[in-house]
């Protein structure tokens, strides 16, 4: 008996129907037609950043200030247009360049506050574009406390896995 799957099995049609309806959503967001982008578990957003980050100070700092503070992988609006994702679903990386083109948009919904900051500090990692020094001052503890480790660990001087508390 052979192991191969029938091109009609449930397994190829499930993960074919997934393929084509991610297709569709980018192709929504990207159009801007209205469509509404399919929900996503936070969980998953983290992991696949994290497993893209592997190797990279400034995407682990990246991934570590957006996971922490947590707005980024829980707004469509924002992990639909600026994340690609691998074929296989297990990595995604940050369009930075799009990223940035969204929160500075002028009738945009990021006016200036925290996430803002946070948003064009991270891109500013990535892209060597203007960082939002100067607002730094208006976080509040927590999330000050979250860039100062992001910072230290694109420095290489925090290794991720102690920023997250998984030392022995």
């Amino acid at each position: 008996m052979s192991t191969e799957r029938r091109p009609s099995s449930r397994r190829n049609r499930v993960d074919s129907k997934h393929r084509i309806e991610r297709a569709a959503a980018r192709r929504a967001t990207r159009h801007n037609n209205g469509a509404s982008v399919p929900a996503m578990s936070s969980e998953v957003i983290e992991a696949a950043l994290y497993r893209a980050a592997e190797g990279d100070f400034a995407a682990q700092a990246t991934t570590y200030i957006l996971t922490e503070e947590g707005s980024f992988v829980r707004r469509p609006d924002l992990y639909a247009v600026c994340l690609d994702w691998s074929d296989d679903g297990r990595y995604a990386s940050v369009r930075w360049e799009t990223l940035r083109e969204v929160v500075t948009a002028p009738d945009g919904p990021y006016p200036d506050g925290a996430l803002r900051t946070i948003l064009l500090l991270c891109c500013s990692l990535h892209d060597d574009g203007p960082a939002p020094l100067s607002r730094l001052a208006s976080l509040d503890t927590t999330n000050a406390r979250i860039v100062s480790r992001g910072v230290h660990i694109a420095t290489g001087a925090l290794p991720l896995r102690q920023a997250l508390g998984n030392t022995p």
